[in-house]
């Protein structure tokens, strides 16, 4: 084994990789700080959830501060990057693309599930569905619906151009060209492609290998099953693309304090002295948290979503949001974006144990500044819902912030 790390090393190791060590620059929030964004992390998770603001622009926000949501558009839709399967439902790099050619292949091929399942039920739509786009050019999956028909609102009741359309993008016969009010459109996918792209086909172990690579540099030091989860790589692709990127130098190993399994690094990766990024709000489904296992692991915080918990058996709140501070995760809130009140509500607030009680708050309370400033909120407020001298000490945090 390589060496060793303390489990503050290895937090702040992790921090730093993700982008969130550094004092926010004065170019944040512009078109350098999202492009950068974007590679640093290699991947960033696409969710519709939007009683804050959605995922992509949480992440973004976090890492590059205030900035305008339709120029990260403009940068992914005019070729900077590209949508597909990375960590679920991703935008990535475009240099990416090659990488995810033999997952679109293995998904083309598949004879089981649910592929095989729309292929066998809906085989006359692959045609009419191509032929449309071929000739019309840029489709939502609602240009194919019946006006006629019954409406479809769910996702498991997808109209049968729907299905089509995602299986056609899950093999790469079509990519995205754009979203419109947060829908797809799909395009062929030779005519969504920047000219001059790669798109030579690496054979699946030379992409899980460089993708397993890529993890470690973005996590930072991480598991073996941390590295594979990071672009949801098969065990069985990621068990030789591990010891293969070890055995050729590609990664070391190195031991974390505390952790039970051997953890691994980019050569010649440094511990940061310090993390002096401002407190911020992390969305649920920040790269720095995916994996709630090395969550716990990393930072001591068991975290868990409750969107789809009961309302009456929610621990933390619906859209449970946690505070980075000084590279510890040191309080959970539960915010939403009053859009008609102008506001972020605050609609309950947990402080972790062990962590200063009034530094937690004044972090929360910076942290949610920053956010609503985003988010072009005129101001934070705290919820009812939270203890009342909880609720104070966040009020008198909150104005001092603004001061």
């Amino acid at each position: 084994m390589a060496g060793s790390l303390t489990l503050d090393q290895a937090r702040r190791i992790a921090v730093a990789a993700q982008g969130l060590a550094a004092p926010a620059s004065r170019a944040a929030g512009g078109h350098a700080a999202l492009r950068a964004a974007l590679n640093r992390l290699g991947a960033i998770q696409i969710d519709s959830i939007n009683v804050v603001a959605r995922n992509h622009e949480l992440v973004l926000a976090a890492r590059a501060g205030a900035h305008d949501p339709a120029a990260f558009e403009r940068l992914v839709y005019r070729r900077a990057g590209f949508e597909y399967w990375g960590h679920a439902a991703s935008f990535l790099p475009i240099g990416y693309y090659r990488l995810f050619l033999p997952r679109m292949r293995r998904m083309a091929a598949s004879t089981r599930g649910w592929w095989a399942d729309v292929r066998r039920r809906h085989a006359a739509v692959y045609g009419p569905v191509l032929d449309r786009i071929r000739a019309e050019g840029p489709l939502a999956a609602s240009a194919f619906r019946d006006p006629s028909g019954p409406r479809r609102g769910t996702w498991w009741d997808w109209a049968p151009a729907k299905h089509v359309l995602e299986d056609l993008f899950d093999q790469g016969t079509v990519l995205v060209h754009d979203r419109v009010n947060f829908e797809r459109r799909y395009d062929l996918a030779e005519r969504v492609l920047p000219a001059g792209l790669d798109t030579s086909e690496p054979k699946a172990a030379e992409a899980a290998l460089t993708l397993t690579v890529l993890a470690a540099g973005a996590l930072g030091v991480g598991t073996a099953a941390d590295l594979a989860d990071y672009f949801r790589l098969r065990s069985e692709d990621a068990r030789p693309a591990l010891a293969e990127a070890v055995g050729s130098g590609l990664l070391d190993e190195v031991a974390v304090a505390g952790w039970a399994k051997p953890a691994y690094l980019v050569p010649g990766t440094r511990v940061p002295r310090r993390v002096a990024h401002p407190p911020v709000l992390l969305s649920p489904f920040d790269s720095l948290i995916w994996s709630r296992e090395r969550t716990q692991r990393l930072f001591g915080f068991r975290y868990r979503l409750e969107v789809y918990v009961p309302a009456a058996k929610r621990v933390h709140g619906y859209y449970t949001m946690p505070v980075l501070h000084r590279g510890e995760l040191v309080a959970r809130v539960d915010p939403k974006h009053d859009r008609p009140a102008g506001r972020l509500l605050l609609r309950a607030l947990h402080l972790e144990d062990g962590r200063g009680r009034a530094d937690a708050v004044t972090a929360t309370a910076v942290a949610a500044i920053r956010l609503a400033t985003h988010l072009g909120a005129d101001r934070v407020e705290a919820g009812d819902a939270m203890p009342a001298d909880l609720a104070r000490e966040l009020r008198a945090a909150l104005r001092a912030a603004r001061r």
